[in-house]
């Protein structure tokens, strides 16, 4: 089963990921598109859910193949991607690699979206976005999938990334159903002064610490002393 605890950290994940200075001011656009559908923007976040969901089973299913193999080098990958979102350099040096991968899935998209329904279109480009966006949202989404594959538990990943993608889909469609008031609160409220970059570095030192505790099994003693206590 998903613990809260567990259920809500990814779903804040989720809506920072898209509260970035990288994401946040593409939403308009992308929700607008070359064609026109009132749905639009839930096909999109559909896709998205359903990629970030598949993602995270597949992730789960890697774990569950030797839960005690496979945690070490996620933990580690953990640490790594939090490591990325605290130090400026290396996320620079991340955003200038992952543009390469992220050009081609957008031309893919864009060749996808040409004589398509335009739902159909839609949920394509929610499929790929998270490709598409890899230079924005791959640290935050990256350590969320290291972290369920610690799990060793199919299910439990699925489920976790399926939260995650109701997080990250919640802005898409404030901004797209809350005019342009609400696109326009979100930007002054989060893109305001050095927001974005202490937001970034405050939730990478939280995975760095996060991943330190379960390199160390700090995690398995807490829970341990939570199960004593209840």
């Amino acid at each position: 089963m998903v613990d809260l605890p567990s259920a809500t950290a990814v779903f804040l994940a989720g809506i920072l990921t898209i509260l970035t200075p990288c994401c946040l001011p593409m939403l308009p656009p992308l929700l607008a598109g070359g064609v026109g559908h009132r749905l639009r923007p839930v096909g999109i976040v559909a896709g998205s859910v359903v990629s970030f969901t598949a993602a995270g089973v597949a992730t789960g299913a890697l774990g569950s193949l030797d839960p005690d193999a496979f945690r070490l080098p996620f933990t580690v990958l953990m640490i790594g991607f939090g490591a990325v979102m605290v130090d400026d350099d290396l996320n620079a040096i991340y955003e200038r690699y992952a543009s390469r991968v992220a050009g081609r899935a957008t031309s893919l998209s864009t060749t996808l979206e040409r004589g398509s329904h335009p739902l159909a279109s839609a949920v394509a480009l929610g499929l790929l976005l998270g490709v598409i966006w890899l230079p924005c949202v791959g640290p935050v989404l990256g350590a969320v999938l290291a972290y369920v594959g610690t799990t060793g538990d199919l299910v439990r990943s699925g489920a976790l990334l399926f939260v995650y993608g109701t997080g990250f889909g919640l802005p898409l469609l404030v901004v797209a159903y809350g005019g342009k008031r609400s696109g326009q609160w979100l930007r002054d409220r989060v893109l305001t002064e050095d927001r974005p970059a202490v937001l970034r570095r405050v939730a990478g030192g939280l995975l760095v610490l996060t991943g330190v505790s379960m390199l160390f099994e700090i995690d398995k003693l807490a829970m341990t002393v939570a199960n004593g206590v209840v």
